[in-house]
């Protein structure tokens, strides 16, 4: 055991484990919550909203309107999508982060999918009649727990 060890004993965070989440491991996390962060870059600006969404098939999708905030800035060649549990009186969690590409659902069989799957309605006001699909091009995930 390293001496140094001792000095940080009982100091807050030393008694926590994080670890790398797989990739398998991270999909499968996404897809036990209905709620995650969508973000992109907009005039210089970072943008961030909360989505109701849900995966399929390697896909992120989530409604939006068409001339809305997110709508409006489509197809986009950035952009981010993250989704975490707190566990607080357990002192874990896990965090998932998503980098890709967005762009409006158009083919006709996957948004007949879509809605047949559509859980959750938006918490946004108005009509979400927009699919919106991420395209993952990296996923990575923490998880951070008592030992």
């Amino acid at each position: 055991m390293d001496p140094r060890e001792d000095e940080y004993r009982g100091q807050p965070g030393t008694l926590h484990m994080s670890e790398d989440l797989s990739e398998t491991r991270c999909w499968a996390l996404l897809s036990t919550q209905q709620t995650g962060r969508f973000g992109f870059l907009r005039d210089g600006s970072i943008q961030i909203y909360p989505v109701n969404y849900l995966v399929q098939d390697g896909g992120i999708y989530f409604r939006t309107r068409e001339d809305g905030d997110i709508g409006s800035v489509l197809p986009l060649g950035d952009c981010a999508f993250q989704v975490d549990e707190v566990r607080s009186e357990a002192m874990a969690g896990w965090s998932v982060l998503a980098n890709g590409t967005a762009d409006i659902v158009r083919d006709d069989a996957l948004l007949t999918e879509l809605w047949g799957r559509s859980a959750q309605e938006p918490w946004a006001g108005g009509s979400r009649t927009t699919f919106v699909q991420i395209r993952t091009s990296k996923i990575s995930g923490r998880s951070v727990q008592a030992v």
